[in-house]
């Protein structure tokens, strides 16, 4: 079996070591946190493994299935696919560790995090639509259940409204591919789902331009877009810490992910005509995000909103068809899932302390867990785009490119930057300093299992903004093919 295989696997052995384990809630915490760390380990070879420069899929397996169908079991990664599988990887793991002293349902919540990560490694490793669908909708059903168990006063409602938006998103996606698989066979003579061989059969464009926009529907709800990106701040308002921290740091990726992959990667065409579209949605998102955050008095629902604008980002940076903007895209995709699960971390510590995350009501944090805040107010740096941050590096690489491609158009897009600045810097001057509010109680530091994780990430988001050269590379093969794709 490829190591990509033996990753999907172990997270799946781990969940039935937990049930074996009879609802020990220490042995739980223990094999999740053996489990992610092997497929941690696994997915750092797989890094060492990896030619950089080959184009293409490696490290992978393909073995009938489903012939008659057309279906087999077909793994792989590339330059795109390689960064978030390895992301998922290490979140999950830091999660594990975060989560370590959660004791209502123990063993459930652990294995939902070991099946989550199985699904959504499945998500960016798979080759094969049948597969693909398969480890998109098995995402679902662990994050509606830790929303729906572990979260807020509004649980139910939230876990609900996730279910129904990202579901029917899936269903519009499914008719989507499945109108591409059966397109392809009349072009390539047989029928397969093989997401490589439907790539290669060439669309015409009057088909291009009935499925793009499903694929583009389907994959904007996931990212998520304005206006269907209102299930995102109930779902994080709601989450418990574990869940926020997922949900935005690979779970959004999936939609940009699959807005690559699938609807640019394989409707080009379809994807040119509705450019002025897309670039609308990408500004909407960036900048009514940006605008809404800074109206919000939830700490958490202010960072849920932040998300939104910055994955604007990453749509106007593909749509802008360049290399800078394209690279900046997938930059930001990586940045955004370490920042944002620094950042979603810092709001669960503050609640965990204090017992409230409204801003009106915090003040004085920093005199009194001096550790957290310094590690927060840093993410919030990070996040706001500061030089010498992972956030940067995105963030600029797009307004490159969206300069290149638009020109005037990438001062809209600066504005979200400005907006973001305004509202970070904002929100921790009113929870940082001053009189700390007596309606707090007592206060206390962050206990080493939540600050270990943010240390690690912070580490991670510094040395990429300082070194990104690295990780650049090893877009450089997916970007010319992209490019290719579109004649550039």
């Amino acid at each position: 079996m490829s190591i990509i295989t033996w990753m999907l696997l172990i997270p799946l052995i781990t969940t039935v070591a937990i049930f074996i384990s009879k609802n020990s809630d220490g042995m739980a915490r223990v094999m999740a946190f053996i489990g992610s760390l092997i497929t941690l380990i696994l997915g750092i070879y797989a890094c060492f493994q990896f030619d950089f420069t080959g184009v293409g899929y490696q490290l992978g397996q393909v073995n009938q299935w489903f012939p008659a169908f057309g279906v087999s079991f077909a793994v792989g990664l590339d330059g795109l696919s390689l960064p978030l599988f390895l992301l998922t990887a290490l979140l999950v793991f830091l999660v594990v560790i975060f989560s370590w002293k959660t004791e209502e349902r123990a063993p459930l919540y652990f294995s939902l995090l070991m099946i989550l990560e199985t699904g959504v490694l499945g998500v960016f490793s798979a080759l094969d639509f049948f597969l693909f669908y398969i480890f998109w909708e098995i995402v679902l059903i662990p994050m509606f259940f830790i929303i729906g168990i572990w979260g807020g006063p509004r649980r139910s409602y939230a876990s609900m409204k996730f279910l129904i938006y990202t579901h029917v998103a899936s269903l519009i996606m499914l008719l989507a591919i499945g109108a591409m698989a059966f397109a392809a066979s009349h072009l390539l003579g047989y029928f397969t789902f093989s997401m490589p061989e439907i790539m290669g059969a060439g669309f015409s464009t009057g088909f291009q331009l009935l499925v793009f926009p499903a694929l583009l529907f389907a994959f904007c709800v996931k990212l998520p877009v304005i206006p269907v990106h209102t299930w995102l701040p109930d779902a994080h308002v709601e989450a418990p810490t574990g869940g926020s921290v997922l949900l935005a740091g690979i779970l959004l990726k999936m939609g940009g992910y699959g807005l690559i992959r699938i609807a640019y990667m394989m409707n080009p065409q379809g994807a040119q005509a509705y450019t002025p579209l897309v670039i609308i949605l990408a500004l909407l998102s960036i900048v009514y995000g940006a605008y809404v955050a800074l109206s919000q008095d939830d700490l958490k629902k202010m960072i849920a909103y932040s998300s939104i604008s910055h994955m604007g980002f990453v749509l106007i940076g593909v749509a802008s068809l360049t290399a800078p903007g394209i690279k900046g895209a997938i930059f930001q995709m990586v940045g955004h899932g370490l920042v944002s699960a620094m950042l979603f971390m810092g709001c669960g510590v503050i609640q965990h302390s204090c017992g409230t995350r409204l801003i009106s009501k915090l003040s004085g944090l920093y005199s009194k867990m001096p550790k957290a805040m310094t590690l927060f107010v840093l993410a919030f740096f990070a996040s706001m785009g500061l030089p010498g941050f992972v956030g940067f590096i995105g963030e600029f690489s797009v307004l490159m490119g969206v300069w290149q491609a638009f020109r005037y158009i990438a001062f809209l897009v600066a504005l979200g930057m400005i907006i973001a600045v305004v509202y970070y810097l904002w929100s921790f001057q009113r929870i940082a300093f001053g009189e700390t509010n007596p309606e707090l109680g007592h206060i206390h530091d962050g206990s080493y299992y939540e600050l270990v994780p943010m240390g690690i990430l912070l580490i991670l988001s510094i040395y990429f903004g300082l070194q990104p050269n690295g990780l650049m590379a090893v877009f450089d093969p997916i970007v010319g093919q992209i490019l290719h794709l579109f004649g550039m």
